[in-house]
């Protein structure tokens, strides 16, 4: 599969889980406490929760599409983007600190991306 078709989709694949992440940290940060096993009902009546699950499937359909094509070797580290897409948005959106070691972090991701990408 030629590269400026694999990337646009496996960004949007890593976008849609991280944004299922972000999803499903504001469904969980909303749970009433659990004490039992049938308070784990909460959690499915959490819309977020649910769309954050969802989003994280349709990655994973796109992902079972991309393996017919692409080798596993190339397309699982290209997937790491979404630690790199998820801290960031994690900023933006809830505020969290994000440490300049853990930047370094995801410079070194996406130094490897960008190398593995290119092989």
């Amino acid at each position: 599969m030629p590269l400026v078709i694999l990337l646009p989709l496996v960004f949007l694949g890593a976008l849609l889980s991280a944004i299922g992440g972000l999803l499903l940290k504001a469904g969980a940060v909303r749970l009433p406490p659990i004490h039992g096993v049938l308070d784990l009902w909460f959690i499915f009546l959490n819309w977020r929760i649910l769309a954050g699950l969802a989003l994280y499937f349709i990655p994973a359909v796109l992902w079972i599409l991309l393996l017919r094509k692409v080798d596993l070797s190339l397309l699982q580290p290209l997937m790491s983007m979404v630690y790199v897409i998820t801290p960031v948005l994690a900023l933006y959106i809830f505020k969290e600190h994000v440490s300049t070691l853990r930047w370094a972090g995801i410079g070194v991701i996406m130094i490897g991306v960008a190398l593995i990408s290119r092989s």
